[in-house]
């Protein structure tokens, strides 16, 4: 395929998977290809894409896959993903080559691509590290995993289109989806450390903000800065970040791998306790970064500062999630 014209799709338009799509549609419209066909659950949500951005919109997955050689998805989670790419599968064109973004578990992904290769067509893992800010600024890491023809048609394309460098994990799907859990395992750990951090620096007196200036001296890393500041300041909105459910999702993934490989996983077991404490208190619509909420109420100081996020609270109505 390399040098055509594609003709992309893309489903699963949340707060990642939109902005994901809209930098796809403007390589798409800068290389003369035809519009980015687009379908997610709930269509109403984007229904304002057609206006905005160089898309169209696909009655079902079935006619998105009968016009697209290359499909590109950001999915909630391993079902979901299992009963999208089946509906693909069933009717999509030879040859054509699924690209997926969501965070799925190693075997899932496996699955799909010995499904994907009885008909024809190669499965992609190319799940991605980085905020909704990262993936509206085509600033996002994309980890690359698959069928190799396949795997260099979409690297000619998606840096820099959607993101701002790719890691080759290979012709396993699954590596790619393990090098995501690992990551998460280092990014929601981060998390816990901070909170366990920011927490004991509130319990001494010390300034929280002069302990922030630390971080970003010390450990300028985005997930430290970022992470850090929502910590520091009670920022516990999910409506433009990673929401608690997907938080423990990836949380037990990392457990589910400690446990089939006898490995302990001691820092993300006490994060899920975290997050469950944060989510009986302040709902599953709060960002991931909440689990410093959890933390904060073990150490005896109250969940929220700033902002109270308490589920009785008229006002915590954010129920979005990041693959929607």
């Amino acid at each position: 395929m390399s040098g055509n014209k594609h003709s992309f799709g893309f489903i699963g338009l949340g707060n990642m998977g939109s902005h994901m799509a809209r930098n796809l549609a403007s390589y798409a419209r800068e290389k003369g290809s035809p519009q980015v066909l687009l379908w997610n659950r709930t269509a109403a949500k984007i229904e304002h894409m057609r206006e905005e951005t160089y898309c169209d919109i696909a009655s079902t997955i079935e006619d998105l896959a009968r016009q697209c050689d290359i499909i590109h998805t950001c999915l909630a989670n391993d079902e979901v993903a299992l009963d999208v790419y089946r509906r693909i599968l069933s009717a999509a064109r030879s040859r054509t080559i699924l690209v997926d973004h969501s965070t799925l578990f190693p075997t899932t992904s496996s699955i799909l691509q010995a499904e994907a290769a009885k008909v024809g067509s190669s499965f992609l893992s190319c799940p991605i590290f980085g905020p909704p800010a990262a993936a509206k600024a085509a600033g996002l890491l994309i980890v690359m995993s698959g069928d190799a023809e396949a795997r260099a048609t979409v690297g000619e394309y998606v840096v820099p289109a959607i993101g701002k460098a790719s890691l080759d994990c290979g012709d396993e799907t699954s590596k790619g989806a393990l090098l995501k859990i690992l990551g998460n395992n280092c990014i929601l750990g981060t998390i816990e450390l901070l909170s366990e951090s920011f927490t004991l620096a509130e319990k001494t007196g010390f300034d929280p903000n002069l302990f922030y200036k630390f971080i970003e001296t010390w450990f300028p890393a985005p997930s430290w800065v970022n992470y850090g500041r929502k910590i520091r300041d009670g920022a516990f909105s999910g409506a433009q970040g990673f929401t608690i459910p997907g938080g423990m999702k990836d949380a037990a993934f990392i457990r589910r791998l400690g446990d089939e490989s006898s490995t302990p996983t001691p820092i993300i077991d006490q994060a899920w306790s975290h997050l469950t404490t944060a989510k009986a208190i302040g709902g599953e619509g709060l960002d991931w970064s909440s689990c410093a909420a959890g933390m904060r109420v073990t150490a005896g100081l109250p969940p929220f500062k700033g902002e109270d996020f308490s589920m009785d609270k008229s006002r915590n109505d954010v129920n979005g999630s990041v693959k929607d």
